[in-house]
């Protein structure tokens, strides 16, 4: 039963008695959810896209809107730190417009909690938000170049921000630290756009307390930051490759399933033998599908609960689009599948996880590792 008879289902539930329907939505809403990512972007839920204003959503083009600020101390944080006043630049209303540039929306990203905000949806009998928000971070500034498509000058943020300095000044706001402000702004500003331009080091692309909230952060330094857009000396292999791992989750027993898909394989299908008994989903549901839209290409990702255990089913993955992504991002299209159990006494049935098939022959490999031991399984692979 497919997502599509979700809304009939639950047509036919309403008619019940009323008693009988609270009480099994008070069990099912604190069950977690299979959640599918595809480079980062998380495929249940995509919301609506809206005019060109920020957050904004450009998917189906590769690209979101995106705020540049510049750290006011000069000093590169943890991605995690929320201190909005260590920052040169404002989120105000009436700056909306200013220093916004473009990320990818097709890069890798990593994930993080953002304060337990609300990404998707939030527990309605809890209040619990779920945070699975999107970061990439490194504090040398090269690798985030990789998902920055368009970036604002330099200068133009800081005209912008000694515009807002001046004004705070002019009104008794702040005086003596915000004159000091001004002064360093000043000085960055002499060495020219060339200069700022090519020593400023965006450390962290990172969405913050909303989907599709993205903001960048940099500083400038004494050094000039190289372009590492491409590097021609990566060695990027072809093939795919599996990771399989039991995590230590504070709640639910959690399966995390990468897939590194840097070759053509067209189809991949991969089965974790699981007693069926014990897989966690919100609803009565024993297949979820998930689209990711690429140009005029849609991946196709099927996840079946069954007595099988679960199944992961990926297909119409385009040679072009593995292309692109190696050429631009030096990686191929990566997939994460969060799976959930009701307890953790799975481990050997999770060493026995395959590869069932892939649509064209290439080279597969993989790992099944856990988070309460240091055993490192190779992924069995039934028909490469």
């Amino acid at each position: 039963m497919t997502k599509r008879f979700t809304f009939l289902f639950a047509s036919l539930i309403a008619l019940a008695s009323c008693a009988d329907k609270a009480e099994q939505e008070d069990i099912n809403v604190l069950l977690p959810e299979t959640e599918v990512f595809v480079q980062g972007q998380m495929l249940s839920g995509i919301a609506t896209k809206g005019s060109y204003a920020w957050p904004h959503n450009q998917a189906d083009e590769g690209w979101e809107a995106a705020r540049f600020t510049i750290r006011a101390d000069g000093k590169i944080q943890d991605f995690k730190n929320k201190n909005a006043g260590d920052y040169y630049g404002r989120s105000g209303s009436a700056k909306t417009a200013r220093n916004r540039g473009k990320v990818s929306s097709l890069y890798p990203y990593g994930h993080y909690n953002d304060r337990d905000l609300d990404y998707y949806k939030k527990d309605k009998k809890t209040g619990e938000n779920i945070g699975w928000f999107r970061y990439a971070y490194d504090d040398k500034g090269l690798k985030t170049q990789l998902a920055i498509l368009e970036a604002p000058s330099v200068d133009s943020i800081l005209i912008d921000i000694k515009e807002d300095l001046t004004n705070d000044i002019n009104n008794g706001k702040n005086v003596s630290a915000n004159t000091k402000k001004l002064n360093q702004i000043n000085g960055w500003l002499e060495k020219g756009a060339d200069y700022l331009n090519s020593h400023v080091l965006w450390y962290v692309i990172k969405e913050v307390g909303m989907q599709y909230g993205w903001h960048v952060n940099g500083v400038i330094t004494e050094d000039e930051v190289p372009d590492y857009r491409i590097d021609p000396t990566q060695s990027i292999p072809d093939n795919v490759e599996i990771d399989i791992h039991q995590q230590d989750h504070y709640d639910w027993n959690e399966i995390k399933t990468s897939i590194h898909i840097r070759t053509d394989c067209k189809s991949i299908t991969l089965n974790l033998p699981l007693e069926y008994e014990s897989i966690v989903e919100q609803d009565d549901f024993n297949i979820r599908e998930f689209n990711y839209y690429y140009k005029e290409y849609v991946i196709k990702h099927k996840i079946t609960h069954d007595e099988n255990g679960i199944t992961i089913q990926i297909s119409d993955i385009p040679a072009e689009l593995i292309s692109d992504l190696k050429s631009q991002f030096g990686d191929g299209l990566t997939i994460e599948i969060h799976s959930y159990c009701s307890n953790a006494n799975y481990w050997d049935q999770l060493k026995e996880s395959s590869v069932v098939k892939t649509g064209k022959t290439c080279q597969v490999t993989g790992q099944i590792t856990s988070a309460f031991n240091d055993e490192l399984i190779p992924i069995r692979i039934l028909q490469p």
